[in-house]
């Protein structure tokens, strides 16, 4: 399904469609305003216009975004016509781990203190999305993938056709944040054409320390993610940290990078 026709006077941006050429007759809504008109959080009109679904202009020294009413509602009409075809209608909504309904978008962080907590999360997690045939990345170290992949061969015994096949990519991470964001994007185009139509990442961050990235590297990367990836895509993210690893600042800006996860009950997201 092709997305809505906001014209020609718009022009793609990294932070979301931007106009080139206003109509200065008509009204400019802020983004409480905007909010209120298509009755949704202020965040989700963010995420939207991040993404490029949602044009908007941008003033001002801060880039403050304002909207047009008619794009508003354009963008609406496309939303219902989308939820109301067949595709969404089987789409389901969230992905059902350890008791917790977590939604698509969402790029949530847990926190384990053993070998066994590594397990707790990406295990079930892994196995649940390859049983149900969504496209699935496990990125970590070499010796954390074996490990881990080695207890989904246990529940899910089709793991090297699902490696073959390319639903299932396994990595070690690039050092470069940007790179490993575009590495990732590059992959999900992939996925998608090749009939997937959700996913899953699990990351094992001490792949980060192992390829050599310093904590403002890792900082960076995780935003430039939570603001270009994940929020994109079909796709549930699972970030988990070995506090044996990190440091008590570098664990608490993992959680500050990751604020869907307190949308729920922190402590279900700590393993140990």
């Amino acid at each position: 399904m092709t997305g809505p026709d906001f014209g020609s006077a718009y022009r793609n941006d990294e932070d979301g469609l931007v106009t080139t050429s206003p109509d200065q007759n008509s009204e400019l809504l802020n983004i409480k305003e905007a909010a209120a008109v298509l009755k949704v959080s202020e965040a989700s009109l963010r995420r939207w216009t991040n993404s490029g679904q949602l044009p908007c202009l941008r003033l001002g020294a801060k880039g403050e975004r304002r909207f047009r009413h008619e794009d508003l509602m354009s963008f609406l009409d496309h939303r219902k016509t989308e939820t109301a075809s067949p595709e969404s209608a089987s789409r389901p909504a969230e992905v059902l781990v350890e008791g917790i309904a977590i939604e698509y978008g969402n790029h949530i962080c847990t926190l384990y203190e053993n070998d066994l907590g590594r397990l707790k999360w990406s295990v079930p997690f892994l196995i649940d999305g390859l049983r149900n045939g969504d496209g699935c990345f496990l990125v970590g170290t070499p010796d954390t993938r074996k490990e881990i992949l080695g207890h989904v061969r246990k529940g899910w015994d089709r793991v090297d056709q699902a490696l073959e096949r390319g639903e299932l990519i396994e990595t070690d991470g690039l050092n470069n944040g940007e790179e490993m964001c575009r590495f990732i994007e590059r992959s999900l185009f992939m996925m998608k054409r090749s009939g997937l139509r959700v996913f899953r990442l699990l990351g094992d961050m001490s792949w980060c320390q192992h390829l050599g990235m310093t904590h403002d590297e890792l900082l960076a990367y995780e935003m430039r993610y939570n603001h270009e990836i994940a929020p994109r895509y079909p796709l549930v993210s699972v970030c988990q940290y070995d506090v044996r690893d990190f440091s008590g600042p570098g664990v608490l800006s993992a959680l500050k990078c990751h604020d869907d996860t307190f949308k729920y009950s922190l402590s279900r997201f700590l393993a140990s």
